[in-house]
Formats: structure tokens, sequence, C-alpha cells
């Protein structure tokens, strides 16, 4: 009887493994199914709304073409085709975001409590302090209140009251932080205290190593502000606004008023009358291609990255994307195992071309173009390079802030990230280190670059 019991008890503890396998694979699945669809229906949007402001600069071009034939030169249409853009670079972005929600609800994706707090914290940020913070408004309310700010906090507390199941992984608040040359900002430095990844401080981060004291030792957080908005700060499509098209900067480089006159062309093609060529040099509010975003797409890419083929210079653009990030949790059966938050980030983006070899930023400004939307690796995307543990966005823009200001006590109880923190504060963690290295750095090899922050290799390679 006693080893029937035995028997039966080992039979049970392995019916209730086998039960959480499949489990975690099932969900594991779900999460795939939910985050790509969510990235794809978020990208679409993107793709939509940049095709819509490309058709009203030609609107607005022909609209100004007809003002400069009647002997004016401004033209209330071309005003009011600016304004709509203006609009558009919020409301399609927002759409892809409530889009994608749709959809990972649709696969099986539940509404995370975090996710919706962060989205609802933010719109409540946008109505108490962007109306006095940016006052040069991306478009103006006639004959007044509310303001477009107070319109943008709106759609999200439409967005986050409908409950959030996919996250933004491809947002950037106006007031941001920089970048990653700082260590609190780098996702690759926790990854280095979690495993005792030596080498990375050997050939990263050496001299904080060696110096570093108390959490009193770290600099301030370098901070950016956009002076003034154009974009969504979620699934934004990085445009900006030119006076006169004469002296657009275009994308390759080559003879302005050679490529002024094919996009003359090209315009005209979608109209039924030849535009005046006059119309480059009239004063109205274009909307072109953010230089420094829409860059080679290459350039984004990691050295090595294992594409199966070369990128063709005709989709070589960055820009516009979509990432997103699931995490769903799931209790175990199995007595002892603790529970597990299976997560998934997928990325997303438009594709398109002029004609059949000329990129969509060929003229810098936007024309309707895109006519795709491709699942892309998660490391070719604008996504932070954080994304690979729960909580990333909520510890660089909540956690570190009580961090630098009361030390271990200001951080959070089950951050991925605070427990790191605290890993690395005392002595021994970090002497430890360097003991090590003393006798073994000689096995330190650096790998191809690759991933965000150049640590080697890349993160989410799916």
């Amino acid at each position: 009887m006693i080893l029937m019991v035995v028997f039966m008890v080992i039979l049970l503890l392995v019916g209730l493994w086998n039960f959480d396998l499949h489990k975690i694979v099932r969900v594991k699945h779900v999460a795939r199914n939910g985050g790509d669809a969510a990235a794809l229906a978020a990208a679409r949007w993107q793709a939509l709304t940049l095709n819509m402001v490309g058709e009203l600069n030609i609107l607005q071009a022909a609209a100004l073409s007809e003002a400069l034939a009647n002997g004016v030169s401004n033209s209330p249409a071309a005003a009011a085709c600016a304004d709509l853009q203006g609009r558009l670079c919020f409301v399609g972005p927002l759409t892809g975001f409530a889009a994608s929600q749709l959809a990972a609800k649709n696969n099986g994706i539940f509404v995370n409590s975090d996710f919706t707090q962060e989205v609802a914290d933010h719109a409540t940020r946008v109505r108490l302090e962007y109306d006095i913070r940016y006052p040069d408004f991306p478009y103006a309310n006639d004959p007044g209140e509310p303001s477009c700010w107070i319109d943008y906090a709106n759609m999200l507390d439409i967005i986050a009251a409908q409950g959030i199941a996919a996250k933004c992984d491809s947002f950037r608040f106006y007031v941001d932080f920089a970048d990653h040359d700082h260590f609190l900002l780098n996702p690759d430095f926790y990854d280095a205290v979690a495993t005792r990844g030596w080498c990375w401080f050997f050939f990263n981060a050496m001299t904080l190593l060696q110096d570093y004291q108390s959490w009193k030792d770290w600099p301030p957080l370098p901070i950016i502000e956009e002076p003034h908005p154009v974009n969504a700060e979620y699934f934004g499509l990085y445009l900006r606004r030119q006076t006169r098209l004469d002296n657009l900067p275009f994308a390759n480089g080559s003879d302005s008023a050679l490529n002024s006159s094919n996009f003359i062309a090209t315009a005209s093609a979608h109209t039924e009358n030849a535009l005046d060529p006059r119309v480059l040099s009239v004063a109205s509010d274009w909307y072109c291609y953010q230089e420094s975003e829409w860059t080679a797409w290459t350039e984004r890419i990691p050295e090595g990255f294992p594409f199966l083929a070369k990128v063709r210079d005709v989709y070589n653009y960055a820009g516009a994307d979509a990432a997103i990030k699931i995490e769903t949790p799931m209790q175990r059966l199995t007595p002892g195992s603790p529970a597990d938050t299976i997560s998934w980030s997928a990325a997303a983006k438009p594709f398109g071309s002029l004609g059949e070899t000329d990129p969509p930023n060929r003229y810098s400004l936007v024309l309707p173009a895109f006519h795709d939307v491709r699942l892309i690796p998660v490391d070719t995307s604008s996504a932070p390079g954080g994304g690979s543990e729960p909580g990333w966005g909520m510890h660089i823009y909540r956690h570190l802030t009580a961090y630098l200001q009361q030390g271990l006590e200001g951080l959070t109880p089950g951050c991925y990230y605070c427990d790191q923190l605290r890993i690395w504060e005392p002595q021994p963690f970090r002497q430890e280190g360097l003991d090590w290295l003393e006798l073994n750095s000689q096995r330190c090899l650096r790998t191809t670059s690759g991933g965000h922050s150049g640590s080697g290799g890349t993160r989410r390679g799916h």
C-alpha cells in the first residue's frame, strides 16, 4: 500500500507537470499569434495614414496650383489639407493603437492591468501638462476649446478604458531619455548583473566596476524634450513640417532642381492636370519625412544579422514601424512551481515604393506609396532594447526617479531591473567580478556587434 501511494503521488505529479507543460506551450502559441496580429494591425494603420498624408500633400499642391493660375498664392483648400494632415499624425497612429488591442484580444490575449495603467497615467499627464508645455499646437481647433492636447488625452483615455492587451513598444514620449550612454538606461547592464557577465563589464564598464561606491555616484538621467511636437507618441510616423519645397533636402542628396522637377511630374500623375512648378516656392505646411529617422534600414540592422538575403535598395528605409509586447501570466498546477510570465515581442513595418525602383522617401516629401505590411525582426525595429524582460518602460519612467532620490529604498519589489540594482549595490558583488577578471580576462572575446546597444548578438531575432 505504501508503494502504491508513492506511485500514485509520483503519477499525479507527472500528470500535473505534463498539464503545465502543455499549458505553457499553448499560452506561448496564443501570445505569438496575438502579438503578431497586433503588430500587423498597427503597421497597417501606419501605412494607411502615411498614404492619406501623401494624398493630402498632392491635393494641397493641386489647390495651390489652381490658386496660382488665378493670380493668388494662398488657398483655403490648401490650408484645410494641412490642418487635416496635422490631425492625421495623431488620429491615424492612435487608431492603429486601438486596432492592435482588438487584434490581440481576438487572438486570446487578456487585458494587462499594468499596461492599461501606464496609458491611463500618460493620458493624465497629457491633460494636465501639455497645454502649458507645448503651446505651439500641431493643429488648432476653431473656434477654440478643446485644444489638440485635450483631444489627444481623450483618445488615450478611450483606448485605456477598453483595456490594453498589447503594449506599444514603438513609443517615444516628447520628454524622453536620451540614449544608452547612461548605464541605468542600458538594459545590457542589468542583464550583465543578472548573469554575472563580467566580460561585458570588461569591454563596456570596467571603470564603473572599479570605482562605483554607492547609488549616489550615478549621474542624473539625460533628458531630451521635443520642442514642437508633430507626431503621436505611440506608433509615431516620424514626420515633420516644411514651409517651402524649393529648399527641401532630398533623401539621396542628389541635385535638388532635378528632384523638384521629378516631384512635380510624380505629383502631376496623381491629378488630372499638370501642376504649376511655382508651387515649390509657395509657403505652406508640407508634411515630410524626418531625415534623422527615415535613414537606411541597414544602419539600424545589427551587423551580421541573419537575413536570408540582402535588403533591396527600394525597401532600404527605416522610419515608421510598429513594435508591441505581450505579457501573459501563467499559473502552474505543479506544487512548488512558481507562476510564469509568458512574453512575446513582435514588430511589423509598412512597405512600399514610388514606381518600381524608388523608396517612398525618395523626395523627402510624403507621397502615397505604401501598399504592404510585413512582420520584421524586433531587433531591426525602433523598439527599445530593453524589451526582453517585463517592466522596462515602468522601470525607466517610474522606478529610476525614486532610486536616484532614495537609493535602494526607492526600488519597487518584483521588478526585474530593480532586483539587479539590489544585487549590484553591495561591494562584494563587484569585487567578485574584479577578482574573476583578474584571473580570466583573457577569456573575454568580443562578439559580432548587434542589438541596439552594441553588446554582442541580438536580443530578439524573431
